[in-house]
């Protein structure tokens, strides 16, 4: 418990010496809707695994890049030796959480894909708008020094549950932006969008865990927001039954993933609309 933060440790005890769930909630920050920060780790948990991650990288030892958007970092399930680790975080610090905070998405978390993301002037500056391959996702800061770097939110894919206000189709809505701490968490649903700002100065390294479970993902409900895309603007072609009530904040627009992007702004520097089927316009 030594590499977890003061708080959340006795938060974690409490709750494991009689099931009170009171201690957990109090420790936490919704800062929107579903969205939860937190203080987790401790400041030498944060430098142990950045130091274990320069180690591999110095090795030379071949290096697993952590997704298709992210071109630096390192996936910690791979021969760098920290499954075992992350499993047990899974397991005894976020599936609680996760169970407490998502009902069905959150319950019964049991595998996940666990790597560290880097950002830094020259190579990743940010991150488009997206959502994860995931049920949950854990995103802790573990440093090093930076400025900007934020994390903006957006809406959910497949629209908000009952329990949030009911579905609005407003997944391309701003919702909050996060600034980033050290040994600090967000905990947010997988189909949440949300995208990195661009770092201005320094490096920023977070772990990052994307929690599964096995038992939601055989459901109708997981299949359905799947499968869902974002609705069209008004006036706009339908990507998946429907029109947005409003045009998309700006900020949450997507050029990766969003066919009407050009509608409302060019294009960045560098990137491309994405290649369309037989039949396109």
């Amino acid at each position: 418990r030594e590499w977890l933060a003061p708080s959340f440790a006795a938060a974690l005890e409490a709750y494991e010496a009689s099931g009170d769930t009171g201690p957990l909630r109090g420790m936490l920050d919704e800062v929107s809707p579903g969205v939860y920060t937190f203080e987790m780790l401790s400041l030498p948990c944060c430098d142990a695994l950045l130091d274990e991650v320069d180690a591999y990288e110095a090795s030379g030892m071949p290096a697993m890049r952590p997704n298709s958007m992210n071109n630096y970092g390192l996936v910690l399930n791979g021969p760098i030796g920290l499954e075992r680790l992350m499993d047990s975080l899974q397991a005894r610090y976020v599936a609680p959480l996760g169970e407490l905070l998502f009902g069905s998405e959150g319950a019964s978390l049991d595998h996940h894909h666990a790597f560290v993301v880097q950002y830094k002037a020259g190579q990743d500056l940010g991150l488009d708008m997206h959502t994860d391959a995931c049920d949950v996702t854990l995103n802790v800061c573990l440093g090093r020094d930076f400025t900007g770097a934020g994390l903006t939110l957006c809406g959910l894919r497949g629209g908000e549950p009952p329990s949030r206000g009911g579905g609005d189709g407003r997944e391309r809505t701003l919702r909050h932006v996060h600034a980033h701490t050290r040994g600090h968490a967000i905990l947010h649903l997988g189909r949440q969008r949300h995208g990195a700002d661009d770092i201005v100065t320094g490096e920023r390294y977070n772990l990052i865990l994307w929690n599964k479970s096995s038992h939601h993902r055989l459901s109708k409900d997981f299949l359905a927001k799947y499968r869902s895309r974002p609705p069209a603007a008004p006036g706009g072609e339908a990507a998946s039954g429907g029109e947005e009530a409003a045009p998309p904040d700006l900020a949450c627009l997507s050029y990766t993933h969003d066919d009407d992007y050009e509608n409302y702004k060019p294009y960045p520097p560098g990137k491309k609309p994405k290649p369309r089927g037989p039949g396109g316009g």
